[in-house]
């Protein structure tokens, strides 16, 4: 059998040796594998990701007190939204950045209702400038994408 010594300068068998090493090359291989997944899912191979689960068709959102419901939507290029005003306010829905869609507060009173087809794949905030601001209180956001 042969003889391996420690950084102390001790003696070790060859079993101690061979178990030491396979302890090394067991942590190194999970490191790959840790360092390979991680890498995959950065580079974009897979499916982008989706705020919400994609749904296609015509999507309800209510605009309730203050607050929308669903807060965030994801939908398929081509969809029709419908925003129902359900509270007992008037409210608006105010573009933030380049989103596409608005209605003014005269065209948002409680039991009406704004529809917009969905066409160009992004994502979309929107909020009410009576009940919040663009980051909070009455906020929303609208990601479309492709079919």
């Amino acid at each position: 059998m042969s003889q391996v010594h420690d950084s102390a300068g001790r003696r070790r068998s060859g079993r101690a040796h061979i178990a030491v090493a396979a302890l090394a090359t067991g942590a190194l291989l999970l490191t790959v594998i840790g360092c390979s997944s991680t890498t995959s899912a950065s580079t974009g191979t897979g499916p982008p990701a989706t705020l919400a689960p994609v749904q296609s068709g015509t999507v309800e959102i209510s605009a309730r007190d203050n607050s929308f419901v669903a807060e965030t939507v994801t939908v398929a290029a081509g969809s029709t939204l419908v925003w129902r005003n359900d509270g007992r306010n008037d409210h608006n829905i105010v573009a933030v950045d380049k989103t596409p869609f608005h209605v003014d507060t005269a065209q948002f009173e409680p039991k009406a209702s704004y529809e917009y087809v969905a066409k160009a794949p992004g994502t979309y905030r929107y909020y009410c400038s009576i009940h919040g601001t663009a980051d909070k209180g009455m906020i929303g956001t609208v990601q479309v994408v492709a079919r």
